[in-house]
């Protein structure tokens, strides 16, 4: 099947340099850290970047590329924003109605189009009000309707919960999981939230300094994460290196994880290592026993996580884990940034995987 888009593009000012691909009726989740090139990815798509080399084709048609340029109102995308920038002269319903207009729809079709959308999202209570009149959250929820109004190919979602508080963002997140995943629209979504991801996406990007690093189904990537973005939105501690017998990878400096295997590996081939920051212990001194995952580490960072603490440490070879403990276990050990300490992790809880 064609996909819905595809990106092979280069922008040399930016120094992206995009391979992505995104199948019909899946909705992918864009992750990656600021400046990893989220946005860009969105603007080639949606027709307000020009690519420096390469092409963008949407649903199998060249957008972008040698000799071809299609603008953004003819690419049959919608983008829904942080900001729903309603047209405050406008009601709800003629705000929703705009899109299917400027296709050329008569104003009482465009309009019964409009109500059908609102409707979709329970709202459609809304149809007689200005925005002034609406909270943060129905005006993303209408700003929604008016994006899926013109029945578009593609939606684009670019931090489409950033300006919403927790309980607007739930209501919103529904609606979304409601109108794209369950409708099988296509849809690309950039978010740094979890929750969005694990509400809405079936696959998931990983973005880094312009580039794909990693790419997979969503729980996938978040179970078995083969980059330390990756890692980190999951929650997880992540460490790579090489496969050997036990189960157990080699990591840098010659430290040795043992775990439970989760895949076949091959002695010497590339693997890696998860698991929680609840499954580490931090002591003072490394415990006797020869415990099978001590690991040392100079204490980088503490802040409360939730009931718990987090430990930050930083090994010598520039490797960063997380220890979750309690309060009073931090209390007792005295711990300050820069302390030398021992995280030992329980090799019951650690997963080893090919990488």
């Amino acid at each position: 099947m064609t996909p819905a888009l595809a990106i092979h593009a280069h922008v040399a000012d930016r120094n992206v340099h995009l391979d992505l691909q995104v199948p019909q009726g899946e909705i992918i989740a864009l992750l990656g850290a600021n400046g990893a090139g989220k946005s860009t990815a969105l603007a080639l798509a949606s027709g307000t970047l020009r690519p420096s080399t390469g092409t963008v084709d949407l649903s199998g048609r060249q957008v972008a590329g040698t000799g071809t340029w299609v603008p953004a109102h003819r690419r049959g995308i919608s983008l829904l924003a942080q900001d729903p920038l309603l047209l405050p002269h406008l009601t709800v319903l003629d705000n929703v109605a705009f899109g299917p207009q400027s296709q050329g729809q008569g104003r009482a079709r465009a309009r019964a189009i409009a109500i059908d959308r609102l409707a979709e999202l329970g709202i459609a209570e809304l149809a007689a009000r200005r925005s002034r009149q609406l909270s943060g959250g129905q005006q993303q929820r209408v700003a929604l309707a008016r994006a899926l109004a013109p029945d578009p190919e593609l939606l684009l979602l670019d931090e489409p919960l950033g300006a919403l508080d927790v309980e607007a963002a739930t209501q919103m997140r529904q609606a979304l999981r409601t109108s794209l995943r369950e409708a099988g629209r296509t849809a690309v979504v950039a978010t740094h939230d979890l929750l969005d991801v694990l509400a809405l996406a079936s696959s998931v990007v990983v973005l880094a300094a312009g580039r794909v690093i990693e790419s997979g189904p969503t729980m996938q990537v978040l179970t078995r994460p083969r980059s330390d973005f990756a890692a980190r939105f999951a929650g997880v501690n992540m460490l790579p290196g090489t496969w050997r017998t036990g189960p157990a990878i080699t990591v840098a400096q010659a430290v040795v994880i043992h775990g439970l295997a989760d895949g076949d590996g091959v002695p010497g081939q590339p693997a890696a290592a998860t698991f929680s920051p609840r499954a580490v212990a931090v002591h003072r001194e490394a415990p006797g026993g020869s415990p099978r995952n001590a690991v040392a580490v100079q204490v980088a960072g503490i802040e409360q996580q939730g009931e718990l603490v987090r430990v930050r440490g930083r090994t010598t070879s520039g490797l960063t884990l997380a220890a979750d403990v309690t309060a009073p276990a931090v209390a007792s050990l005295g711990l300050v940034v820069g302390d030398e300490v021992t995280f030992v992790i329980k090799a019951a809880e650690v997963s080893i995987y090919p990488a």
